[in-house]
């Protein structure tokens, strides 16, 4: 099976919660859909060997058949209006880290690296981030240039 039918597979198949607003405090982990006796939630595809920072670009062709609320994922965290496209992590949506939760400023304290010693790009601050403040980042550096 290709990495491409093996991540759509796990979309459909696998992905069960996303973080939401909890009626208890502040974020948590909200069901999508119903998750039957004895299933992890939070399977990911990093057993089938890939690099948890590998990414699989999938269409909207690719996703046309997936539960709306794992699109919706796909969406808010590998979209790209631009491209119409969503490049996903190889291990699937589970494996996301917490950078992928920082939210946009246009005086953001947080810019993109890019690491010469890496494919992928890394975070750095840029300026003191002071105990209790949050991080946050400019989405627009995440738009290829090439594309405007």
């Amino acid at each position: 099976m290709s990495d491409k039918k093996r991540l759509i597979k796990h979309l459909k198949n696998d992905i069960y919660c996303r973080l939401g607003v909890s009626k208890i405090s502040g974020i948590g982990v909200m069901a999508i859909k119903d998750i039957p006796k004895g299933v992890d939630p939070f399977k990911t595809l990093s057993k089938y060997n890939k690099e948890i920072d590998d990414i699989i670009t999938l269409n909207k062709k690719d996703v046309k058949n997936l539960d709306e609320n794992v699109v919706k994922i796909l969406h808010d965290f590998f979209g790209s209006e631009k491209r119409k496209q969503y490049d996903v992590l190889a291990s699937g949506p589970n494996n996301i880290n917490i950078s992928f939760y920082m939210n946009h400023s246009d005086d953001q304290n947080i810019d993109i690296y890019d690491d010469p010693s890496s494919e992928y790009f890394s975070f750095v601050s840029n300026r003191l981030i002071k105990k209790g403040e949050e991080l946050t980042i400019n989405y627009s550096k995440f738009e290829d240039d090439d594309d405007e």
